[in-house]
């Protein structure tokens, strides 16, 4: 049997992983950018968006460990 492990899932503080309006062409809704400031703001998410700052500190070390022995990505709504 396989299993399925939620390695690092990021949500707002009441508990929504998405926004509304979730479409082929917003994934994550309308907020889903906003759900990931924190990591498009370290070392590691800037360059994501074309950037080369980005912060060091706790958020930048959990989000470059994110991707370590992740074998497959699987992303998509409902």
């Amino acid at each position: 049997m396989s299993r399925t492990r939620i390695h690092n899932l990021s949500v707002s503080l009441d508990g929504f992983a998405t926004g509304e309006g979730q479409r082929a062409d917003a994934p994550m809704g309308h907020a889903g950018r906003r759900l990931h400031e924190w990591m498009f703001a370290t070392r590691f998410g800037a360059p994501i968006l074309g950037r080369k700052d980005g912060t060091a500190g706790v958020d930048d070390a959990f989000a470059e460990r994110h991707e370590p022995g992740i074998g497959a990505e699987i992303m998509g709504a409902g």
